[in-house]
């Protein structure tokens, strides 16, 4: 249909500009700091600022969008993201700086949320695994702005932010024009007949309370820390404690991003060839074997194979786990579970790789690595848990 074709449209640049700030900092902090006079870690808090924003935004989205509809809550999100890249152009001091970070965050965590949401309910699973290939593309896309500008413009880190707030600025109107569209049901492709109690809307508190979402919560704090972790401290493993040499450790863990990114855009073909819950438990099963190849290597070649393993098992994971929300816990808790899982997934990425270095460090590199292959069995153990339970409520 033709207004589908165009909302889907619209959630590509969507998900392709939500991804262009994220790498940013990675640039543009050693110039950063020396403008501000802040110490290296200092980026730490500027992340964690960033976080508790989106955190906020996130856990809220289900409010939001009952209140206000997905439309304005993507304007205004997608606003709150330029107004805060502005703000990085403009900010006088650290302490600015960083709680722009928050309006950022909370502007992000929204549009990440919401989009998910939507597109769980009204796209296909296949379109999810291509819609979060997408944000791998602004993901990418985002440092060579950066860069360029950096390049171009004697080192004026405030002009990249100022060229992404741009774009962004444009997608805020492009939600602005759109902000009609996204209210109509007629363009659902998932199209289906509800009863008038399936529409009625729920609290948080009472989403909270559904055991599925309560596994689930557990589950995305579990993956997102697993996936962020292991490509946060590979190379620190492989180096250190494994003689491997850092062109090498450096390019397999370039390896293991770019299997995440291309094992999307394969599984969009394989999620509707196959059983979406089967490819989940192969792939969750290919992540614990390759934790299982990364943490016992016995060669660097087993730990190349736990990489590339574990990157592409864990592409179709994060989308088909949202694009599945609705059909386990029900269309009227759908929203608030997606973003609570969405705020799960920042906060364990926020906290797991934090837990694991600090039981590297106490134990050895070795424990950290064993930390990762404890997480993906977990992970494997709570993705039945949940199947076994959506099928007792559904019951």
């Amino acid at each position: 249909m033709r207004t589908s074709g165009v909302l889907l449209f619209i959630a590509y640049l969507g998900f392709i500009s939500l991804g262009l700030p994220d790498a940013a900092h990675g640039i543009n902090w050693p110039f950063v700091r020396t403008a501000f006079a802040v110490p290296m870690g200092w980026l730490g808090l500027v992340i964690a600022a960033g976080g508790i924003g989106y955190l906020i935004s996130s856990f809220s989205v289900g409010y939001l969008m009952n209140r206000f509809g997905v439309g304005w809550l993507l304007v205004v999100s997608s606003l709150l993201v330029s107004s805060g890249l502005c703000g990085f152009y403009f900010s006088p001091a650290f302490w600015v700086f960083a709680l722009f970070s928050v309006v950022i965050g909370m502007g992000s965590g929204a549009i990440d949320a919401g989009l998910n949401a939507y597109a769980a309910e009204h796209f296909s699973t296949k379109h999810m695994n291509w819609l979060h290939a997408a944000f791998g593309v602004g993901a990418t896309a985002g440092p060579v702005i950066v860069t360029s500008v950096l390049v171009s413009f004697s080192q004026n880190w405030r002009l990249g932010y100022a060229v992404i707030a741009i774009i962004l600025f444009t997608m805020t109107l492009v939600f602005l024009f759109s902000r009609h569209l996204w209210e109509s049901d007629k363009h659902a492709p998932k199209k289906a007949e509800v009863s008038s109690e399936a529409l009625v809307p729920v609290t948080q508190l009472q989403a909270l309370k559904h055991p599925v979402i309560r596994f689930q919560i557990v589950f995305f704090f579990l993956y997102s820390g697993v996936e962020v972790g292991v490509g946060q401290w590979a190379f620190t493993v492989m180096t250190e404690s494994r003689g491997i040499s850092l062109a090498s450790a450096g390019t397999w863990v370039a390896v293991y991003w770019g299997a995440l990114a291309f094992g999307r855009a394969i599984f969009g073909f394989l999620v509707e060839r196959f059983s979406v819950d089967q490819l989940l438990r192969l792939c969750l099963a290919g992540m614990a074997f390759g934790a299982l190849f990364f943490t016992f290597s016995m060669t660097p070649y087993a730990s190349y194979l736990g990489l590339a393993l574990m990157g592409f098992c864990a592409a179709p994971i994060f989308p088909c786990m949202i694009s599945q929300t609705a059909a386990r816990v029900g269309k009227h808790y759908s929203v608030h579970a997606i973003g609570f899982q969405m705020s799960a997934a920042v906060l364990g990425a926020m906290t797991l790789p934090f837990l694991s270095g600090l039981i590297g460090g106490q134990f050895g590199l070795t424990s950290l690595s064993i930390s990762f292959l404890a997480y993906a069995l977990a992970l494997f153990g709570l993705f039945h848990s949940i199947l076994k339970r959506s099928l007792s409520s559904s019951v």
